[in-house]
């Protein structure tokens, strides 16, 4: 992966710790809503931060870490001087974010023209938020990929995608049914183009090299 890899996945979804309420109000009210569905909002914030304690401590700068070693960095009301740090790193964060998209919409651009119309296919259209059905690597040379797409904006509830010539292959982490198809990039390669995706469920980098593609609707 060029751009999505697993480490800017796993920070972005660590950023909403630094997503901080404006007023203790807020913080109360918050609960109160949380109260209803017999939620205890700090029970659960507690028991999140015990989870995630370590990767925090790795993605966030040293200056954080007192926070997430005393607990304050999920505090309903943090101090202004917290306040300023999570305003920066978020401000930061969010642009090298932006950087990324738009570093691989330009890679695609200038790929466009050598790919063949279902290669783009696999950008343009975007199966952000599909879920696997299936996946196999076939015998001849062939990769498939059933997807359901019930939970993103395509018109068709089901595609099979189909690699050809497939020259290369490569995965973090097995990808099964019911993993989650996240972001996607395409570059041209001497043998063809490569696709990489980041799956969630389990979070995986998964790239592979092919001569073309077909997708088709189930």
């Amino acid at each position: 992966m060029k751009y999505f890899t697993k480490k800017w996945f796993e920070e972005n979804q660590l950023s909403n710790y630094l997503f901080f309420l404006v007023t203790i109000e807020d913080w109360e009210e918050e609960k109160a809503y949380y109260r209803e569905y017999d939620i205890d909002l700090e029970q659960e914030r507690k028991m999140e931060l015990q989870r995630d304690q370590d990767k925090l401590l790795r993605f966030l700068p040293k200056e954080f870490h007192p926070y997430i070693l005393d607990g304050s960095i999920i505090d309903g009301a943090p101090s202004e001087k917290l306040r300023n740090m999570a305003k920066n790193w978020l401000e930061k964060f969010e642009t090298l974010t932006n950087d990324k998209f738009e570093k691989c919409a330009a890679d695609f651009i200038a790929a466009k023209s050598k790919l063949s119309k279902t290669a783009k296919e696999l950008f343009v259209s975007s199966f952000h938020d599909a879920t696997i059905q299936a996946i196999e690597r076939n015998s001849d040379q062939t990769f498939t990929i059933k997807l359901n797409l019930e939970n993103t904006y395509h018109d068709t509830d089901k595609l099979t995608i189909t690699f050809v010539d497939v020259s290369e292959f490569k995965c973090t982490a097995p990808v099964k049914k019911g993993s989650w198809w996240l972001y996607e990039e395409v570059s041209i390669v001497d043998t063809g183009f490569r696709l990489n995706v980041l799956f969630d469920s389990p979070l995986a980098e998964f790239s592979i090299v092919a001569k073309d593609v077909v997708i088709e609707s189930i």
